[in-house]
Formats: structure tokens, sequence, C-alpha cells
């Protein structure tokens, strides 16, 4: 067996709708389609990156920490008009790694996932 790729990452929800706006209105990402069943909706971030599924659920288990991040631009303007609008936020983090400057913040969707989102450029000497 080859992995290819990473094909889409889920997040169970418990009100779809309500993560509908969330995820469309407030982050902005595509919404690429509600499957069928009513209860599955896939959004597009780029052409080569993972779908991102929401999945609704009756029963949720929060995670502490995000599962996955959102590479932004403009992630402290992002953090203000996130916090202007009324939504959870975390705190601005600053770092650095070997390669990269860092700066990311958590975001809350209605169910109280953490979506990471982050701001990086190479690291300059």
């Amino acid at each position: 067996m080859t992995v290819n790729f990473l094909g889409a990452v889920f997040v169970r929800v418990t009100d779809l709708e309500q993560s509908l706006s969330f995820y469309s209105d407030v982050l902005g990402l595509q919404l690429r389609n509600i499957e069928d069943c009513g209860r599955i909706a896939n959004y597009v971030i780029s052409e080569t990156s993972p779908l991102l599924t929401l999945i609704k659920t009756e029963t949720l288990q929060v995670q502490e920490y995000p599962t996955f991040n959102l590479n932004c631009t403009n992630v402290l303007e992002l953090h203000e008009k996130l916090i202007n609008q009324g939504k959870k936020v975390g705190h601005i983090n600053n770092w650095s790694s070997e390669m990269n400057v860092h700066i990311d913040f958590d975001v809350y969707d209605p169910d109280g996932n953490a979506i990471n989102l982050i701001e990086w450029s190479k690291k300059t000497d």
C-alpha cells in the first residue's frame, strides 16, 4: 500500500445548519456540497488540500486542542475581526521554528471545536 495524500479532515458537529454558517460566513470557506443524507457537508479549501468535512452527530466529544489548522494571511487582523464579531478566540502566539516564523491563535466553532488559524513566513537571518 502507498499513501498518496490526505483526502479529508472530519469535524463532528451537533447542528449542521449553525456550523455551515460558521464555516462559510465566519471562516469564509467554500462549501462544495451537502451529501444526500443531509448530515455531511464538504468544504473545499484549495484544489490540492484535503476536504474539510462536517459530520452531524448526536453526541460530541470536543477535543481540548485543535486537530487541524488553516493557513491564513493577516492573522492579527482576523483575530481582531473575530473578537469584534463576538466569536470565542484564544490568545495570539508568536513563535519560531528552525525554518519559519509563526503567528497563530485558536477560534472555536459553535460546538466548541478548536480550529487553529496560522500564518507563517520563512525565517530570514
